[in-house]
């Protein structure tokens, strides 16, 4: 406990997020990567619904662990109350992430436009590891408890 100097663990996690990963920076990478895509005709939007879909996909996998160490006891028996719970819960993602993140995109773009090429490959790191985690995870912990639920 000495090495923590009186911080809990869970207090450095939150100054190492706060510091590190910024929601805004990913958003501003991704989005600065979709501009590389020829195709992509809204990069900004497409950043956004892409933050937000890692972001549900990251509340689920919370909700996967808090049912696997058994701190709450909450089972959907059925498809519908799967969709019931989750379609509102993305909605609200999307929306804060509208708010949060697209309508400040011009003031993103003003912060950031001129990092470095350090920060870029740092920035890019950072969001390579936040998109596989959240898919990753998901994916492995998932199929685990929806079993019984997509019948």
């Amino acid at each position: 406990m000495d090495i923590l100097n009186g911080y809990s663990l869970l207090h450095i996690i939150r100054l190492f997020i706060k510091k590190y990963i910024k929601m805004k920076f990913l958003y501003y990478r991704l989005w600065q990567l979709f501009t590389k895509i020829k195709t992509n005709d809204m990069p900004a939007t497409n950043a956004m619904i892409f933050i937000s879909l890692c972001q549900f996909f990251n509340f689920s996998l919370i909700y996967f662990f808090l049912l696997q160490y058994s701190i709450i006891n909450i089972h959907f028996n059925k498809r519908s109350e799967v969709l019931f719970y989750t379609i509102p819960l993305g909605i609200i993602v999307y929306i804060i992430n509208y708010f949060y993140l697209y309508k400040n995109r011009e003031r993103l773009y003003e912060k950031y436009k001129n990092e470095g090429k350090k920060r870029k490959i740092i920035g890019n790191i950072l969001l390579i590891l936040y998109v596989v985690g959240s898919f990753a995870l998901v994916f492995y912990f998932g199929p685990k408890y929806s079993a019984s639920v997509m019948k």
